[in-house]
C-alpha cells in the first residue's frame, strides 16, 4: 500500500534558484526576516536552512498543490513550501493539518483542514 505522506511531495532534484523561487510562495509575517522565515498555507512556521529536514519543528519540503495524476506538472504554479508535518493526505487525498503556528511555534489543531 503506497503511503499517502508521499503522494504529493516533491522528489525531483530542483536548482537552488527554483528552491527559492518556492520559498518565496510562503506567506511573510510581520516582524519577521522573510529570507528565513515564513509561514506555509496552514500557517505553520517554516524555516529557510531548515529545507528537507523531517527532525525540525520548522523543517519544510516542496508540496505539489494539485497531484501529476491530474494532469498537473512539477511547474512552479503547481509548487509551494510546506511544513513537513503538513504533507500527510487523508485516503481521499486531502490534506490532514497537523501544524498550524500558535505563536512563535507550530502546534498541532484540534480540527483537521481540508
Amino acid at each position: 500500500m503506497k503511503n499517502m505522506q508521499d503522494v504529493r511531495i516533491v522528489e525531483i532534484q530542483l536548482s537552488p534558484d527554483t528552491i527559492w523561487e518556492i520559498w518565496s510562495k510562503g506567506e511573510v509575517f510581520a516582524g519577521n526576516d522573510p529570507v528565513f522565515w515564513r509561514r506555509d498555507v496552514y500557517g505553520a512556521w517554516i524555516f529557510r536552512p531548515h529545507y528537507g529536514r523531517k527532525d525540525s519543528e520548522y523543517g519544510w519540503v516542496v508540496d505539489r498543490i494539485e497531484p501529476l495524476k491530474e494532469g498537473n506538472t512539477d511547474t512552479i504554479s503547481n509548487l509551494r513550501p510546506m511544513q513537513w508535518e503538513n504533507t500527510v493526505r487523508k485516503a481521499d487525498g486531502s490534506i490532514e493539518c497537523h501544524a498550524t503556528s500558535t505563536g512563535i511555534h507550530n502546534d498541532k489543531p484540534i480540527e483537521f483542514f481540508d
